[in-house]
């Protein structure tokens, strides 16, 4: 494992627009605080108004107001995957969205064994125990999950709950990468024009096994405040499943897909990796300086030589002994890449005197194996001081 940058440098001023470079779009605006090197510039919540609709097709993306939508009837289904004039032409693919699973007859309900509700764990994932016999799988690596053509009326964020998993044919248990209860909703930003909003993905208990397939599984909600005596209620946003295949792509490859709903559509952006393996990464809060505001931390990562930024965490600095864990798939022979930055939380701007603002990060790089650990430590200037272990697994 090899250092590959580091430093602490000042950040662009919040508002302002970053010198284009090379490899970043002139049209970027409002690009996110806290961000250093062109390479691992990405929007953080995916809602601000002039952002690039990157992978939306050769013509402009969908306005909320003319928005496909469609139930899960199959004729439904069809013409937006077929017939309709422009939904391969103005958004990411579409895919074909089955109805969720209830109890009865379901196109799925064998294969993936959906009578069993249960989440998937670590101690539930089978340890490899060949040794260095070990065998690489082909792997589902996720992007990024955006609601898109929602027309948010309510003022403020949007407040999204529900879950987002999947079942591979590994152990086909619910491995969540979103979560969260009603009274744990995730207030998010709704695009005016696309309705488009990024959900904060977690991290599935391990990695997702794509060898032929993978089942999709989803139900989100909007939360609504109802009378004060009353518990507060959900609307449901989007519901359903789907099946990924790997059938026809012999090369590792980026997918984008679209699932057209009754209210809104699902985008969701992952990647498909051939002869890969798991890096449990391990992030722990050794120290955090006494900022006023407190201090921002984010973990970003890039796997197998992919430009595409995976957005581990973004928020407040957990406390001093705290311990963040991410897996990620990685494919044999080549390098995970780990971007960690520390900032001040605080607003830079007082009245009108706008403060300098400025942070420290860290940048790594670890080669993939079948087992072993790599641990380093991480200084981040005056902000914060973190642990980092990277363990390598293959699963039988």
């Amino acid at each position: 494992m090899e250092i590959e940058g580091s430093g602490a440098t000042p950040c662009p001023d919040r508002g302002k627009k970053r010198p284009p470079s090379p490899s970043t779009p002139e049209d970027d605006e409002d690009l996110p605080e806290f961000m250093d090197g062109d390479e691992w510039l990405v929007s953080d919540s995916g809602s601000e108004e002039g952002e690039d609709d990157e992978n939306q097709g050769p013509n402009h993306p969908f306005t909320v107001d003319k928005f496909p939508k469609a139930t899960c009837d199959e004729q439904e289904q069809i013409y937006v995957l077929y017939k309709h004039p422009e939904t391969r032409l103005r958004g990411p693919l579409p895919l074909r969205r089955y109805p969720p699973y209830k109890c009865g007859k379901h196109v799925f309900r064998v294969d993936y064994n959906l009578d069993d509700k249960s989440e998937i764990t670590v101690s539930s994932a089978e340890d490899c125990f060949n040794g260095c016999k070990c065998n690489p799988l082909c792997l589902l690596q996720f992007i990024d999950i955006k609601i898109a053509g929602y027309k948010h009326v309510q003022s403020g964020c949007a407040n999204i709950f529900g879950f987002v998993d999947t079942r591979d044919t590994i152990e086909p248990l619910r491995n969540y990468v979103y979560r969260r209860g009603i009274n744990d909703c995730e207030a998010i930003s709704v695009k005016r024009n696309t309705g488009d909003a990024r959900l904060s993905l977690t991290s599935p208990a391990r990695v997702i096994s794509i060898l032929t397939r993978v089942l999709f599984e989803f139900e989100l909600y909007v939360r609504t405040e109802s009378l004060s005596e009353d518990e507060p209620k959900g609307d449901c946003l989007i519901e359903g499943c789907t099946e990924f295949t790997n059938l026809f792509e012999p090369i590792p490859c980026v997918e984008h897909r679209r699932l057209y709903g009754e209210r809104c559509a699902l985008d969701v952006k992952y990647m498909v990796l051939m002869n890969a393996v798991e890096a449990r990464v391990e992030v722990k809060v050794l120290s955090v300086g006494a900022i006023a505001g407190g201090v921002h931390m984010k973990v970003h990562a890039k796997t197998s030589g992919f430009d595409e930024v995976i957005r581990l965490f973004r928020g407040a600095a957990p406390e001093p002994g705290s311990n963040m864990t991410f897996v990620v798939a990685v494919e044999r022979h080549k390098n995970l890449d780990l971007y960690i930055k520390a900032a001040p939380g605080d607003d830079p701007f007082v009245g009108m005197e706008k403060k300098p603002m400025s942070c420290s990060w860290q940048q790594y790089s670890f080669a993939s194996g079948y087992h072993g650990t790599d641990e380093r430590e991480a200084e981040l200037g005056e902000f914060a001081q973190v642990s980092v272990k990277v363990t390598w697994k293959s699963y039988r």
